[in-house]
């Protein structure tokens, strides 16, 4: 008669709760050039999501400052910003919740005629094997920004916010693909540079203030696939210490029958 693990009075467990955490992902990371604005000198902020709440509240990495030239990366004058950002996981991990907040900003430094605008700003997530091949489709989200459209030499930043709790999995050795695609209104004769600022603030003025980055923040959990062979492999059984349960179960170190 085999021993069986369901004598054993302490089973072997495996915790998931242990292994849930927030990923913070800046978004900031990009080589991109970087176009400097005073930020005390804003024309506009605005701040907008796909939620009902006047501010989304989330666990930002974030500092006190009072540096006024922050910076915008951009692809070049008049260029629509469209970037690809890759997650790389180290297992196979559900995601219960996710969420992207970054400045979306206009700098227009000449004027001739026109309107110029970031109208909204795209957020496209799949997953994807390691040479690209689309696996699945995620989220496709569109927010739109509120931006009024500028017809003079100004700056202007719109704080974006966009979050989902439908939970998705990726599996060991894919990876999360984000693509951050701006909708931009640019007619005419105009010198402007459009793009995510890596750092900014939610408050206008030169005071200290919190400065946070543009962020997509993942809480994961692990899926265990890695684990499924020690969980559903019976001869691992082998090394648990039996000692003091007898086959049959009658009693435990000697003890008085159960």
């Amino acid at each position: 008669m085999p021993h069986s693990i369901n004598d054993l009075l302490i089973k072997p467990t495996y915790d998931v709760s242990f292994f849930g955490d927030d990923k913070v992902i800046p978004i900031g990371t990009d080589t991109l050039i970087l176009q400097g604005i005073t930020w005390s000198t804003l024309d506009e902020l605005l701040q907008t999501n796909d939620l009902n709440g006047d501010s989304p509240i989330e666990d930002y990495s974030r500092l006190i400052s009072d540096i006024d030239t922050l910076g915008i990366a951009h692809e070049g004058d008049g260029i629509r910003f469209n970037r690809t950002y890759e997650y790389l996981s180290d297992q196979s991990a559900w995601v219960y919740k996710l969420s992207i907040t970054l400045a979306a900003a206009l700098d227009v430094t000449a004027y001739t005629s026109g309107a110029h605008s970031v109208d909204s700003v795209q957020f496209i997530l799949t997953e994807r094997r390691i040479d690209g091949t689309l696996v699945k489709d995620i989220e496709d989200k569109t927010i739109d920004t509120g931006m009024t459209n500028i017809a003079a030499i100004e700056h202007a930043v719109s704080i974006v916010h966009f979050a989902t709790n439908k939970p998705f999995k990726i599996s060991q050795g894919n990876i999360l693909r984000l693509q951050i695609v701006f909708n931009s209104t640019d007619s005419l004769v105009a010198t402007s540079f459009e793009g995510v600022m890596p750092l900014f603030y939610f408050q206008e003025g030169s005071l200290a203030k919190t400065m946070v980055e543009s962020a997509m923040i993942l809480h994961q959990h692990s899926a265990l696939d890695h684990a499924f062979i020690v969980l559903r492999d019976e001869s691992l059984q082998d090394q648990l210490d039996f000692a003091g349960v007898p086959k049959d179960n009658s009693s435990r170190g000697g003890g008085s029958p159960l």
